[in-house]
């Protein structure tokens, strides 16, 4: 991929993103045909096989495509500091408005028929919850049934909260991996 002659200015690597984001419903790749028109067509700054390419390399980062792809297109023009404008102008508008429910939603929050629907949902979102869950361990093998009962059970009496759990899920699961290794080696020198 070619680079322009001319750096591309950071307020204008800014207001092409915070444009995109700002227009954007469905996130994700809904929002893919709108940064293609804005980087490819109006721009000019990557072609469309440039383009795909850059969308194969973002869906290999961790987060959401479309920040991922504006944040190779910020940083192929202007590093680091054109990665961190285009990622910081395509997600401007969605957390202006999410500031803005939230505030919204503390203000009508104290509404007693508002109050007294959240609490009806409590109950519905929580047997949701678990429908879901019981459908997943149903899926699960014998030996996943019952760490995910023990698991449950740690949590309930309160030994261990979610981090805990997930730490020493980690350190349970390369332990495992080691003793099967181990194994293996061991049938191979028999």
């Amino acid at each position: 991929m070619t680079t322009p002659e001319q750096p591309v200015p950071l307020s204008r690597i800014y207001r092409s993103f915070a444009w995109v984001g700002a227009v954007l419903f469905g996130g994700g790749y809904a929002m893919l045909p709108l940064l293609e028109r804005e980087v490819v067509e109006r721009r000019r700054w990557c072609t469309l096989a440039e383009m795909s390419e850059l969308y194969a390399l973002a869906q290999v980062i961790p987060g959401v495509i479309a920040v991922n792809t504006a944040l190779l297109v910020g940083h192929r023009y202007r590093g680091a500091a054109g990665a961190a404008v285009a990622a910081l102008g395509m997600v401007s508008a969605p957390i202006v408005v999410i500031l803005a429910v939230a505030s919204a939603f503390v203000w009508v929050s104290e509404w007693p028929l508002l109050a007294r629907l959240f609490a009806g949902l409590r109950p519905a979102v929580a047997g949701l919850l678990l429908v879901t869950a019981l459908r997943m361990v149903g899926r699960g093998k014998h030996w996943e049934r019952g760490v995910a009962a023990g698991a449950c059970l740690v949590m309930l009496v309160g030994a261990s909260g979610p981090l805990g759990l997930i730490l020493g899920a980690i350190v349970a699961g390369l332990l495992w991996q080691a003793w099967a290794v181990a194994q293996t080696r061991n049938v191979g020198t028999r």
